[in-house]
């Protein structure tokens, strides 16, 4: 298997039609807490800064890949939605969504997708017609309208869910079985990026404990 860096999907951006570039302006957050980082520190830093970079890529080649209006990544780290990583990427047709924020609130068929914790491809009339979507609450006629939904999970090594990507609205009809394909192959390669992040984020966490505890580590 070929080696992957962590700046092989932001390399590939530069492949991107600027016709139907993003126009969602996306907050960038630095690092921020959650189960697995409590109270982050320079290295966490680190790590959010190089996770952006590569969420904010792969969102982007997710909805040139397969040819969607509408695409969205999410880190939920251990299914909290309080501490949500979230990038969008918009087409010019939804311009009018730039500026669109609302937390993530990890309701209905998101948070029902973490616990399918598979790939799921669906028209707009299977979408309206599955249990587990609920529309958009009180943001209905506020969120971007949907066609269609194309998901499948961020999952590491381990199989532990640590999100989701996401597509709506396809160029042209509906979401087929090799749009299927490409995109959850992109969805491993993107978790695969960052689990790599996450490990090496982790050996520099223990590297630094041992500078700072030296004796500890004779013991």
């Amino acid at each position: 298997m070929a080696t992957v860096t962590q700046y092989d999907v932001v390399i590939m951006e530069d492949n991107v039609n600027p016709s139907n570039g993003n126009v969602y302006h996306n907050m960038v957050m630095g690092a921020t807490p959650n189960p697995v980082m409590p109270n982050p520190d320079e290295i966490d830093e680190v790590f959010a800064d190089r996770a952006n970079q590569v969420l904010s890529a792969g969102v982007e080649l997710a909805r040139e890949l397969v040819g969607a209006h509408q695409s969205a990544i999410a880190i939920v780290v251990q299914k909290d939605w309080s501490s949500v990583r979230k990038f969008f990427s918009l087409s010019p047709k939804y311009a009018a969504w730039a500026d669109y924020r609302v937390p993530a609130k990890g309701f209905g068929i998101h948070n029902w997708m973490l616990e399918h914790n598979a790939p799921i491809r669906l028209t707009q009339a299977e979408l309206d017609a599955h249990p587990a979507w609920k529309g958009f609450e009180s943001e209905a006629g506020q969120h971007p309208p949907m066609r269609g939904w194309l998901a499948a999970p961020l999952i590491d090594r381990q199989g532990i869910n640590w999100g989701l990507i996401q597509l709506s609205d396809k160029y042209e009809g509906d979401f087929n079985a090799e749009d299927e394909r490409k995109f959850v192959d992109f969805a491993h390669l993107i978790s695969m990026h960052l689990e790599t992040l996450w490990e090496l984020c982790t050996l520099q966490k223990a590297a630094a404990r041992k500078a700072d505890h030296p004796d500890e580590a004779l013991a």
